[in-house]
C-alpha cells in the first residue's frame, strides 16, 4: 500500500478519535449523553459529526472533507423557528395597526405567500346568505384562475371540505388544512393547493387558499402557524367589521341628534315669541294695571302667570342647552355680581311672593368685579334660586351670600328645604338627571337647571359644587375668578376660550 495513503488514513482516524473524545467529555459534562447516541440525528435523517468544525485533511493533493455538523442542523432548525415567529409577529403587527378590512387581508395574504413560497393566493369569505364563498382578496393570481374560483359554492369540495374539517378539528384539536392536487379544477393546470379556514368566535367565516409547488410539505409546526394566523385574521376581520358598524351607527345617531337639537331650537324660538306676550299681559292684568279684578279673576290669572312662568323657564333652559351645544359666542365684560343677583331675584319675585319666602341677602362692601356675561350669569343664579325656592317649604328661608375668597368671588345660595340624598350628589350635574322622578313631578322641573349651571360656570372658568343634607337643606357654592383689569374692556369668549 502506498505510504502516503496510509499516513492520510491514520491521520484521519486519529483526528476523528481526538474530536470524538473531546465531544464525549463535553457531552458528559453538559449531561447530553454519549457521542455515539448523537452520531445520527434520526429526526433530521442526517448523519453528522457532533463537532463544530469540518475535518479537512489535505496531503499531496488528496482532500478528505468532513460531513455537515450538528451546528448546521441546529441552525436550520433555528432558522425555521425564526420564520414561524416572524410570520406570527408580522400578522399580529398588521392586525394591531389595521382599520381597513381590505388592506388587512391583502397584507396578510402577501405575508403568507412569502412564508409558504407560494405562487399566488386567494382569500374567500363565506356568505351563508348567498350560499357561496366570495373572493375578497388575491395576490399574483392568473386572470383565468380568478374567474374560475372567484365565487365558490358552499357545496364545492373545497369549501365543504374546509367547513367539515373545521367541525372535526374542534374535536381533535388539529389544524384543519386541506391540500389538493390538479383535480381541484381539471380545466386548469392548477397544481397543488393549500387551504385553511379563517376563524372568528369558533366559526369558519372564510378561508385562505394558496397555489404551492409540487414538493411543498407541511409539518405539524407549519399547521399550527397557519391555524394561528387563521384565527388571528378571523378575529381582526370581525373586529374591523364591528368597528365599521359602530362608526356608521355613531355617525347616524350624531346626525339624528343634531337634527333633534335644531328642531328643538326652532320650536322653542317659535314658542317663546307668543309666550312672552301671554306672560307679560297676564302679569300686567294680575297686578291690576288694566283694571280692577274680582277674587275669582285674580285666582285664574294667578294660575296663568304661574304656568306661563314655568313654560318660560323650560323654553329658556332648552335654548341655553342648545346654545352651549352649538358653541354660541358670548360677549364678556366686567360686571358686578350683586347687580346680576338682584336681576335674577327680581325675575323670580312672583314665585317668591307666592310661597312667602324670606330672602336673606349678605353682600360684602366694595367687592371686586368678575369678567362675564350678564345674561347667562343671570340665568345661572335664576336656576339655583329657583331650585332653592322650589324645594323649600312655605314661608321658608333662602340665604344669599357674596364675598371675596382670594382671587375669586364666592357666591353661596342656601335653603332649608328637603335636601339631596348623598348617593345622588355625584350625578346631579348630569343632563336631564333628577333625584327622584316622582318627587320632581310634584315639584316641577326638567333636569336641566344644574347641568346648565355647571356649563355656565365652566365657561367663566369657575367652579360649582353642592353641599346637602337630606331633611336639612342644600347649599350651592359658585367660585368665579375676580376681574383683573386689562387694556381691553370687552372680549369675545367662545365656551370659555378667549378668542
Amino acid at each position: 500500500m502506498n505510504m502516503k495513503l496510509i499516513v492520510i488514513l491514520v491521520s484521519a482516524i486519529l483526528a476523528f478519535f481526538i474530536l470524538a473524545c473531546c465531544d464525549l467529555i463535553n457531552n458528559f459534562a453538559m449531561g447530553n449523553g454519549s457521542f455515539f447516541s448523537q452520531l445520527t440525528d434520526i429526526s433530521a435523517n442526517e448523519l453528522y459529526l457532533p463537532s463544530f468544525i469540518f475535518v479537512v485533511f489535505m496531503f499531496s493533493g488528496i482532500t478528505v472533507a468532513g460531513m455537515s455538523t450538528k451546528c448546521e442542523v441546529a441552525e436550520r432548525r433555528a432558522s425555521k423557528k425564526d420564520r414561524d415567529l416572524l410570520i406570527l409577529h408580522s400578522a399580529t403587527s398588521i392586525s394591531a395597526s389595521s382599520l381597513d378590512g381590505e388592506t388587512f387581508l391583502h397584507d396578510v395574504l402577501n405575508e403568507l405567500i412569502s412564508y409558504l413560497g407560494a405562487n399566488y393566493g386567494f382569500i374567500h369569505m363565506i356568505r351563508h346568505d348567498l350560499g357561496k364563498a366570495v373572493m375578497v382578496a388575491d395576490a399574483e393570481a392568473p386572470i383565468q384562475m380568478k374567474r374560475s374560483i372567484g365565487n365558490i359554492s358552499l357545496d364545492h369540495p373545497l369549501a365543504s371540505g374546509i367547513l367539515q374539517d373545521r367541525d372535526s378539528s374542534q374535536k381533535t384539536g388539529t389544524a384543519p388544512v386541506i391540500t389538493t392536487g390538479p383535480e381541484l379544477h381539471p380545466e386548469i393546470d392548477s397544481g397543488n393547493f393549500i387551504a385553511f379556514p379563517m376563524i372568528a368566535r369558533n366559526q369558519a367565516i372564510g378561508f385562505f387558499m394558496f397555489s404551492v409547488k409540487q414538493d411543498c410539505q407541511l409539518n405539524e409546526e407549519d399547521l399550527c402557524v397557519l391555524e394561528s394566523v387563521g384565527k388571528l385574521s378571523g378575529i381582526t376581520v370581525e373586529n374591523i367589521g364591528l368597528l365599521e358598524k359602530t362608526t356608521k351607527a355613531y355617525d347616524e345617531l350624531k346626525s339624528l341628534d343634531q337634527m333633534k337639537d335644531e328642531f328643538v331650537s326652532n320650536v322653542t324660538h317659535e314658542l317663546k315669541t307668543p309666550l312672552i306676550s301671554i306672560k307679560g299681559y297676564s302679569e300686567i292684568m294680575y297686578e291690576g294695571m288694566l283694571g280692577e279684578l274680582n277674587e275669582k279673576q285674580l285666582h285664574g290669572l294667578k294660575v296663568i302667570v304661574s304656568n306661563s312662568e314655568r313654560l318660560y323657564t323650560l323654553i329658556e333652559s332648552l335654548l341655553h342647552m342648545n346654545a352651549f351645544q352649538f358653541k354660541k359666542q358670548h360677549v364678556f365684560s366686567p360686571l358686578c355680581l350683586t347687580d346680576v343677583l338682584e336681576n335674577a331675584i327680581l325675575s323670580l319675585s312672583f314665585k317668591t311672593g307666592e310661597k312667602r319666602m324670606l330672602l336673606d341677602k349678605i353682600y360684602g362692601k366694595n367687592m371686586r368685579f368678575v369678567f362675564g356675561n350678564t345674561e347667562i350669569l343671570k340665568q345661572l343664579f335664576a336656576y339655583l334660586l329657583d331650585n332653592a325656592i322650589k324645594f323649600s317649604p312655605e314661608s321658608g328661608k333662602v340665604k344669599i351670600s357674596v364675598f371675596e375668597e382670594g382671587e375669586y368671588m364666592h357666591v353661596e345660595i342656601s335653603d332649608n328645604g328637603v335636601g339631596i340624598p348623598e348617593n345622588h350628589l355625584p350625578r346631579i350635574f348630569e343632563r336631564f338627571y333628577q333625584v327622584d322622578g316622582s318627587m320632581s313631578r310634584s315639584y316641577g322641573g326638567n333636569g336641566l337647571g344644574l347641568y346648565l349651571s355647571k356649563n355656565i360656570v365652566e365657561v367663566h372658568r369657575g367652579r360649582i359644587w353642592i353641599e346637602s343634607t337630606e331633611g336639612v337643606g342644600t347649599t350651592a357654592h359658585i367660585l368665579l375668578p375676580a376681574y383683573v383689569e386689562k387694556n381691553d374692556n370687552v372680549e369675545n369668549v367662545l365656551m370659555g376660550n378667549v378668542i
